[in-house]
């Protein structure tokens, strides 16, 4: 019905033009006052008046009627309606609404009824749209000013904070959201109270002497609940930079990496703060829990400069949690030579060798297809590495390191036994079995002193010096060998590498194989190899020191045949 009143409306409207030009035919013969042509018609006796009456009386064309009243405003509705215009829309149908309530019963006006109703279910649906997207619109605006009240009131801006909290209760918040409004304003008053008691500590806490800061710290730290929303907006200064290292450092010690690793990597996300991306780094590189890696990966998308990407990835490369997707990530940067290659390189070995991405044939390791671009840089960087590792410039030797390291992680170069090795200390030793026979390149020993014997006073320990510091990527270990003396030898050992000769914590550990229990005579074949070879991830260090657990068979002494140190 509705199809049909639109129909008859439409066509209704069309035929006005056409009854207009009608009109205007049969009126405009008459007005031309002494024209012969008009008086010719009748008979020649006949009045002119009577004549044009006759004329129309006799033809099949019928007067034109005016439009009904209500058809403008129903035609004006249906345009405002078609252009959002819905007060506008509203008026017109009110209108039409009038002229068809005074109007008698007839064809037209049913029609018009059915196209006035057609008309104003559209503009209720209309309006009801308009209001679900003020209400959607209004609904995002109060989340939006929710979320940025909590922003300021951790960035220790409160009063701004109380003003967005204001603008939200103007915006007929929900339940949930006037919930959420009460627990940050009470933040707010929290943060106010923190202020007043602990604003002396936390000015004390940007000071450069080391005693303020340790003092300042302490006392903060027995109030850690008051004292984090302080730290937090102490963290996002721009303009103390010895505040936020303090600040930082005091936030790892606290234990907390759910607020400590974002406040962390906030840090390096600002550009404002750029002065401050060494400390964030060092305290990223120190935490003992996971999440950095996952948020520092995405700030490389957004870094603004070479310095700031290359932060990030020094970072990166601290962490304990890289993402797996590290390498396809960082590849364009591994073929790209600037101040990002080096970090880049290291970035690339923590995440790879975390997650045992070391054969780039298999891409074993490797998070989900990889596309045709990232598959042909993976053919390629072997080669890179090689020729990165090559670099001879001093400036260029960090780099070189970085990519050798890469290397041997992929088996692209085959690290060598070290040369030169010297003993500097050791438990103690036997004349005829100095600790030096350890680095005679002999294990398959012909006599005695081709191995180093200990008493058993103390557990057996030996430092070796590698005579600067090295890349160490494992060490080899020949139990002691004697005629009949298979369990002299050491059983469990720990391996420590450093840059000094203190123990620190092992870099690897394992059991070393009884050795076989005869001594090979001059001229005979020698034994098959009893060795074992304990793997070392890739530490830096000049001394290498090694230190029993446990003995095979404990007796009046101990000792080892020979041991190589192997790296680059």
């Amino acid at each position: 019905m509705d199809v049909i009143a639109f129909s008859w409306a439409s066509a209704r409207r069309r035929s006005r033009p056409l009854g207009l030009l009608l009109v205007l035919l049969v009126v405009l013969p008459g007005c031309g006052g002494g024209d012969d042509s008009v008086s010719s018609v009748g008979d020649p006796g006949s009045e002119p008046g009577a004549a044009g009456s006759d004329r129309l009386a006799g033809s099949d064309t019928e007067p034109v009627q005016p439009p009904p009243a209500w058809s403008s405003p129903l035609e004006l509705a249906a345009d405002h309606l078609d252009h959002a215009r819905l007060d506008a829309a509203q008026e017109q149908l009110q209108a039409a609404e009038a002229s068809l309530s005074e109007s008698a019963a007839s064809d037209d006006k049913s029609a018009g009824v059915v196209e006035w109703k057609s008309l104003a279910a559209r503009l209720v649906s209309a309006r009801e749209a308009e209001r679900q997207r003020l209400a959607a619109e209004n609904a995002s605006k109060r989340a939006a000013r929710l979320s940025e009240a909590q922003e300021l009131q951790e960035s220790g801006k409160l009063d701004e904070a109380t003003a967005a909290l204001d603008g939200v209760l103007s915006m007929a918040p929900t339940a949930e959201q006037r919930e959420t409004v009460r627990r940050i304003a009470t933040a707010i008053e929290a943060h106010r109270s923190a202020r007043r008691r602990l604003g002396s500590w936390m000015k004390m806490l940007g000071s450069k002497q080391r005693s303020e800061v340790r003092a300042a710290q302490n006392q903060l730290r027995r109030d850690p609940d008051t004292a984090i929303p302080l730290l937090l907006e102490a963290v996002r200064s721009l303009d103390q930079p010895q505040l936020v290292k303090n600040t930082l450092e005091l936030l790892r010690r606290l234990k907390r990496p759910g607020l400590a690793v974002p406040a962390m990597v906030g840090v390096l996300s600002r550009v404002g703060q750029e002065s401050s991306w060494p400390d964030a780094v060092r305290e990223i590189s120190r935490l003992k829990d996971p999440g950095a890696g996952p948020l520092l990966l995405p700030l490389l998308a957004v870094a603004k400069s070479p310095a700031h990407r290359a932060a990030v990835l020094t970072a990166l490369s601290d962490v304990i949690d890289p993402p797996p997707d590290t390498l396809p990530v960082l590849l364009e940067t591994l073929f790209t030579d600037g101040k990002e290659l080096e970090p880049a390189l290291r970035a690339a070995y923590t995440a790879m060798s975390r997650h045992g991405q070391d054969d780039l044939v298999a891409l074993r390791g490797l998070p989900g297809q990889v596309d045709q671009a990232t598959a042909e840089l993976l053919i390629k960087l072997p080669g890179r590495l090689v020729e990165l590792s090559a670099l001879s410039k001093p400036e260029q030797a960090t780099t070189a390191r970085a990519a050798k390291r890469l290397a041997v992680l992929i088996g692209v170069i085959e690290p060598a036994a070290f040369v030169g090795v010297q003993v500097v200390s050791s438990v103690g030793q036997y004349d005829d079995s100095p600790a030096a026979a350890v680095v005679d390149g002999k294990w398959d020993a012909e006599t005695l002193q081709s191995g180093w014997r200990h008493p058993l006073g103390k557990p057996g320990t030996i430092i070796l010096d590698l005579g600067s510091e090295k890349t160490v990527t494992a060490i080899r270990v020949w139990n002691y060998n004697g005629s009949g003396q298979r369990d002299r030898g050491w059983k469990e050992v720990d391996v420590f590498v450093a840059n000094s000769r203190t123990d620190l914590t092992p870099e690897t550990s394992g059991i070393i194989p009884r050795a076989p229990g005869t001594v090979v005579a001059a001229g005979a074949p020698p034994h098959p190899d009893f060795s074992i070879q304990l793997p070392v991830d890739q530490v830096q260090g000049r001394y290498v020191i090694l230190k029993a657990k446990s003995l095979w068979v404990p007796s009046s002494f101990a000792g080892l045949a020979e041991i190589q140190v192997i790296g680059y």
